[in-house]
């Protein structure tokens, strides 16, 4: 396991630097690549295929197109850095007062949806024609092909059921909306927030045990990865509508001052973050 990738515990966050650059390190740029070559394929191959007719390459064109399509306008919004704020003032997801969330990113979400959809469709087509003209061992692949296309389709029933993913700030702690997941922490137990890297840019709630905590998972442990660091609350920061740095002001800021943390229940904090007024 590489280094930024160790698991990390009470006292170790993910071993990397702090941010720089963009959201999306330089390593992704060969995939973003290929990507956009797959994904002009698939526009060359659905072009072709309506003007032939040919019904074939025009579903493998549309597949390449959505696929890879998705991929690379994906990893492009990923790669952004976020632009104003977006906060909203909520209710609390543990009832009570009201809590600020820096909410998740509406492109990102369809993105992530478009790309589990079309894998789902395509093994689910391809376990229709293995099992429809296929011999016994055809007949069992299609099956588990069938059987992992509705997982991902449960998958990603339940993201939209819980949509929209957020983190969210109240009197009583933090708190991660995420797409199958939600794990909130009592400001007790919080004892830094950190900019890290992990593979893309993180952020880092660093935190102890504690009764208080909460933790869902509405699929198991088919998630997307950041619970594997609890007790640390981590966020990758290409999920959020909000710039990166407007939400690391905002959580350090009401880490070192609780005397003002009541206000996170009101639209004073809103305007506070909104007008940059979160100070590290």
């Amino acid at each position: 396991m590489a280094a930024d990738e160790a698991p990390a515990g009470p006292d170790r966050a993910p071993a990397s630097a702090g941010w720089r650059g963009r959201r999306l390190p330089v390593s992704a740029l060969p995939g973003l690549a290929l990507f956009v070559v797959l994904a002009v394929c698939g526009l060359v191959g659905l072009t072709g295929g309506i003007a032939d007719g040919d019904g074939a390459l025009i579903v493998g064109g549309a597949f390449l197109l959505l696929l890879f399509g998705s991929l690379v306008a994906f990893l492009v919004v990923a790669s952004s850095r976020g632009s104003g704020t977006g906060t909203t003032l909520v209710p609390s997801p543990g009832g009570g007062d009201r809590a600020v969330r820096f909410g998740y990113s509406t492109v990102t979400y369809v993105l992530f949806g478009a790309v589990v959809v079309t894998c789902a469709a395509a093994l689910l087509g391809l376990a229709v024609a293995l099992g429809v003209g296929g011999g016994v061992l055809s007949r069992v692949i299609a099956v588990v092909l069938a059987g992992a296309a509705l997982l991902m389709g449960w998958y990603v029933l339940v993201m939209v059921r819980h949509a929209p993913g957020g983190l969210l700030l109240s009197p009583a702690g933090i708190a991660h909306a995420g797409l199958t997941t939600f794990y909130s922490v009592p400001w007790v137990a919080v004892h830094a927030v950190e900019a890290r890297r992990l593979g893309t840019t993180v952020l880092v709630v660093k935190a102890e045990p504690s009764p208080q905590s909460v933790l869902r998972r509405y699929t198991g442990r088919f998630d997307t990865g950041e619970l594997r660091f609890l007790p640390f609350l981590v966020v990758r920061t290409y999920w959020l509508a909000a710039d990166r740095e407007a939400v690391l002001s905002a959580l350090a800021f009401y880490l070192a001052r609780p005397e003002l943390r009541g206000e996170l229940a009101t639209p004073e904090a809103v305007r506070r973050i909104a007008e940059g007024r979160t100070p590290a």
